[in-house]
């Protein structure tokens, strides 16, 4: 009697699942359809769209799948225009994913294969920095400068003291009476700003030291089953490297 019950219910779970498997399948299958007449009817705007058959995917297909981005020592031996023709391949690249993606979510659907979007950056990201070393060559030979520009010390509002990068500005600072360069004396506001912001970061150092302090003292055991250290002390000699101020 147990066995034929048991045999019973896998037959009703094989029938469900298989019912189940049928029914996600048609709805696939209908979802394939209606992204193919979407996907028909945007007519010339079709290269700003993944094709359907890569819509409503859990995950791509071997055959669809991208592969690495482009490395630095590749892209190096490029000329400038296969480097300009690439990096326009990947900027559509990267607006058609986003697209996708955003679509996706809309949709509060699975957008397959998000690493896609990464690795057209990365690949995008090496392409600068390769460009950037052809255009540094070239300034460094013909005016002895680097391509990169010029930066100097200048100060905010707050009294922080930092570097920026020079910029072009539409007119000269003798007319419009704004020029951002290093303050020696800083105003009361900024002056006990910075005084405070001082005394900030020395205290969050002390704490970090004492969990440092802290952290040592744990023992084997303490470690190997993630216990905590004592929450209370008797005596301050107890605790041995503490800072207080």
């Amino acid at each position: 009697m147990l066995r034929k019950t048991c045999y019973l219910l896998c037959s009703r779970l094989r029938a469900n699942s298989k019912t189940a498997y049928e029914k996600a399948k048609t709805e696939e299958d209908i979802k394939k359809k209606l992204f193919a007449k979407q996907y028909e009817s945007v007519g010339m705007f079709k290269e700003f769209f993944d094709h359907p058959d890569n819509w409503a995917l859990r995950e791509l297909p071997k055959a669809s799948r991208p592969g690495r981005e482009w490395s630095v020592d590749e892209l190096r031996l490029k000329s400038n225009t296969d480097l300009h023709k690439l990096w326009y391949v990947l900027l559509k690249e990267r607006n058609m994913l986003l697209t996708m993606m955003r679509l996706h979510r809309v949709a509060v659907d699975h957008f397959p294969n998000e690493e896609r979007i990464d690795r057209v950056k990365m690949s995008m990201e090496n392409i600068e920095e390769v460009i950037h070393e052809r255009n540094n060559a070239f300034y460094e030979l013909e005016t002895g400068m680097p391509a990169t520009p010029k930066k100097r010390r200048v100060t905010s509002f707050l009294g922080f003291t930092y570097e920026k990068q020079v910029e072009e500005h539409v007119l000269p600072n003798e007319i419009t009476k704004k020029k951002e360069y290093e303050i020696p004396y800083l105003d009361d506001d900024a002056y006990m700003m910075q005084k405070l912001w001082n005394e900030k970061k020395y205290y969050q150092g002390i704490e970090l030291d004492n969990m440092k302090v802290l952290e040592e003292q744990k023992t084997r055991e303490q470690f190997k089953h993630r216990r905590s250290l004592r929450k209370s002390y008797n005596d301050i000699s107890q605790v041995e490297g503490l800072k207080y101020k």
